[in-house]
């Protein structure tokens, strides 16, 4: 029995999958409160513009992730290992939205890493670069409680699904 035409092109192109599914992930979470405000009769609040940034930054995350880990942890050799390695990309591209905003926010209002004064040119820079680094892992961290593990169950599923025989 042949595979259906869409899983067979899904296989294929297993980081354009995981780019739409974290992307479609992204918009759900987005849009669920004023979708839901809406059907109940409520007044349904527009999104905030950087919210926007956080879909793009689901579908940039799933997309950049699986291309750099799908082929490389052998995701495509069995169910199991298709959703170990599904499940890391979910869990791993919660940060991609945060680097994103973080560099918005260098972009429109410079370093939000300001040095103490006194402090050296070396350690300012050592500074602004850990802090560069770890803020967004640490946000992203945060984002697996927010979206309740939702990311890592939306990579673990489209994982198995890819690895599907």
């Amino acid at each position: 029995m042949g595979r259906p035409p869409l899983l067979a092109a899904a296989r294929r192109r297993p980081s354009m999958t995981f780019a739409l599914a974290g992307g479609a992930f992204a918009l759900w979470y987005v849009l669920a409160d004023p979708v839901v405000a809406l059907l109940t009769g409520g007044d349904p609040a527009a999104p905030a513009a950087p919210m926007a940034v956080l879909i793009a930054g689901g579908f940039l995350g799933g997309g950049l992730l699986a291309s750099l880990l799908w082929r490389r942890l052998g995701g495509a050799n069995s169910r199991v290992r298709g959703a170990l390695v599904g499940g890391l990309v979910g869990l791993l591209a919660l940060p991609v939205p945060m680097y994103l905003l973080e560099l918005a926010v260098v972009v429109m209002e410079g370093n939000p890493f300001e040095a103490p004064v006194g402090m050296g040119a070396v350690a300012a820079l050592v500074r602004g670069v850990v802090l560069f680094l770890v803020v967004p892992l640490l946000l992203g961290a945060l984002g697996v409680i927010a979206t309740l593990g939702g990311t890592v169950v939306v990579g673990a599923v489209t994982g198995v699904v890819l690895a599907w025989e």
